[in-house]
């Protein structure tokens, strides 16, 4: 799995009502405390037994919460009876079983598991404890059962339970924990898979599941649990967690950014955002993948951080649109991140399947399109863009298969046609277009991700026989890179179709806003707003994505309600939700300047 690294930045700050703040309880003791004392109320009102359920996120370090719940009920003669759900999962050897095939169909990818979260358990198992928890109704009230773990709030279990926890890490968290090995997928119980193995079956399986499962989870709880920290445990009432969520669907938000090295990474992002010394080069800066990243919410002295998804399902209309909503579903279908190559290398030669590629071989759902945008350049650099007019393809598939059986490298230049690169230039690569970022300069990548989890389906043709920091040869995907390349994308008609001039939409005095590129089979496209003081924009029931690509920071805010509002610096990225409406972006510094925005067609 790559190593990430995320620092405490990208700090939201809505205005959330000090009662609600007031709710919030904070700390391992402290939220026990209150629980058990929740527990103990339910009881001495209701006059029975209290049957609970504590359902959370793979990863969840349920040892520092149920045994410390047990002993302080204990102390109050309550009689206690605590059931662990991973009891009712299948056994490891059938679960392998089950999953294998996902994970065994391609050496880098895998395929997407087709069942749910249910497919994880014994069902024989399950309907012995069906009859345990109907049984504990006839008890005498003085009797509390916990159910806990991934799994403890299955549909056909859910009305059986008095109270819902739902308890929750970010997948950030959870990547962090499954290299610490202190987490095991989904039903093992011991450390049996490489890096790499996790990395798929975590993708392919697990996050699948997961994801589904808590969604419908989230609808029923009564109260939510934020466990990044383990000592430093959050509890959320129902209807503030849905409150919260609320405020801030209604204002810009930034998500926290992931940091990721690779052997070609740059040193620009690093100096900028201040990342530690000891990384390599910065490769990735990941500023919106729906699926990865988290939201931090400044909540009085608390701050929360919840998955962006989390904050996607609860408030999609508000985020998304309605358009987008009829066209994806519930789904959030855009990404930004950064590439960078200063002081690195180029990235590999590459390319991106098509929709139907993408169903037929991993199962997913849409196409994957991308686009460069280049915001900083130095001596040299360049972009590579579709073959070179006299290109063979047999003959560059063969110099490749070369270079990836026998280590033999070859002049790619010769075979890939590329473009001396300009800050502000746009680069358009739908799918089957060969590409890759050359050194030297730092690209803004702003893709349409058609998969469901996430994962990146990235086919390499050559990497230059380059090591990666695990010091192994990086992956070379021929058979899916030939399958899906387009042969007629070279460099006249990329120069035609992909490399499009700047249209000038609207303008006024200072400001202006221009179309950079859009095609009918891509489903979004970019614009740039240049300003001096100030320009004003509409969601129109679309989100935007915010980029500040020059100037040293601005103000975003709306125009009707202006403390709803987010101060960005340079090469940061925000969402406007589609509900904004009006809103202005505000020039805080002295400078020029220019942002890229990126919106749904």
């Amino acid at each position: 799995m790559p190593a990430q690294y995320s620092l405490d930045e990208a700090l939201n700050c809505p205005k959330i009502p000090k009662k609600w703040i007031e709710s919030i309880i904070t700390g391992r003791s402290e939220v026990c405390q209150f629980i058990s004392s929740l527990i103990i109320q339910y009881i001495k009102s209701q006059r029975k037994p209290c049957i609970l359920a504590f359902d959370g996120f793979l990863g969840v370090k349920w040892k520092g919460i149920i045994p410390e719940i047990e002993g302080l009920l204990k102390k109050q003669d309550l009689t206690i009876e605590s059931i662990d759900i991973t009891s009712c999962y299948k056994k490891p050897s059938e679960i392998e079983e089950m999953t294998r095939p996902c994970l065994d169909s391609d050496p880098d990818f895998g395929f997407v598991f087709k069942g749910r979260l249910r497919d994880f358990f014994d069902i024989n198992l399950l309907k012995m404890l069906e009859k345990k928890i109907k049984s504990y109704r006839r008890k005498k009230f003085g009797n509390v059962l916990i159910c806990y773990g991934t799994g403890a709030v299955l549909p056909f279990l859910r009305r059986l339970y008095d109270l819902i926890f739902y308890v929750d890490i970010t997948r950030e968290e959870l990547i962090r924990r499954c290299e610490e090995k202190k987490v095991f997928p989904l039903g093992l119980k011991e450390d049996t898979y490489s890096a790499k193995l996790l990395s798929k079956r975590l993708s392919y399986v697990d996050y699948q599941v997961l994801r589904i499962h808590k969604r419908y989870v989230l609808k029923y709880m009564h109260w939510y649990i934020e466990a990044n920290l383990p000592e430093k445990l959050k509890l959320i009432p129902r209807d503030v967690y849905d409150g919260i969520l609320s405020v801030i669907a209604r204002y810009p938000f930034r998500l926290k950014p992931i940091y990721i090295p690779r052997v070609w990474g740059g040193q620009y992002i690093k100096k900028i955002r201040k990342l530690p010394e000891s990384m390599p080069g910065c490769a990735f800066s990941l500023e919106v993948i729906p699926s990865e990243l988290s939201l931090r919410i400044c909540a009085g002295d608390n701050v929360l951080e919840i998955p962006f998804l989390n904050l996607l399902w609860n408030q999609p209309e508000k985020i998304l649109g309605r358009q987008a909503i009829k066209k994806f579903g519930v789904y959030f279908p855009l990404t930004v991140n950064y590439d960078d190559t200063y002081q690195g290398g180029s990235l590999a030669i590459q390319v991106h399947p098509n929709g139907t590629y993408m169903r037929k071989k991993f199962n997913e759902l849409m196409r994957h399109d991308e686009s460069y945008y280049v915001v900083k350049v130095w001596k040299g650099a360049k972009t590579y863009h579709g073959l070179k007019e006299e290109t063979d393809l047999k003959k560059l598939y063969s110099l490749c298969e070369r270079a990836e059986k026998k280590r033999i490298p070859f002049d790619h230049d010769l075979y890939i046609n590329s473009w001396p690169s300009k800050v502000g230039d746009l680069y358009l690569i739908p799918a089957g277009t060969i590409h890759a970022s050359g050194a030297n300069q730092l690209v803004l990548e702003i893709d349409f991700d058609g998969t469901k989890n996430g994962t990146e389906y990235t086919f390499h043709l050559y990497d230059y026989l380059r090591v990666d920091l695990d010091g192994n040869l990086r992956a070379i995907h021929l058979n899916h890179s030939f399958s899906v390349i387009r042969p007629y994308r070279r460099t006249g008609w990329v120069a035609k179709h992909l490399k499009q001039p700047a249209r000038l939409i609207r303008s006024g005095d200072g400001w202006a806003e221009y179309l950079l590129g859009e095609r009918n089979d891509m489903y979004y496209k970019v614009h740039r707003l240049e300003f001096k003081e100030k320009i004003d924009d509409d969601t129109k029931g679309k989100f935007h994505i915010l980029t500040l690509v020059e100037g040293d920071g601005v103000l975003v805010r709306s125009q009707k309600y202006p403390e709803r509002q987010f101060k960005l610096n340079y090469t940061e990225t925000v969402i406007v939700p589609a509900c904004m409406g009006g809103y202005s972006i505000v020039n805080l510094g002295k400078s020029f300047c220019k942002l890229t925005k990126a919106l749904l067609k």
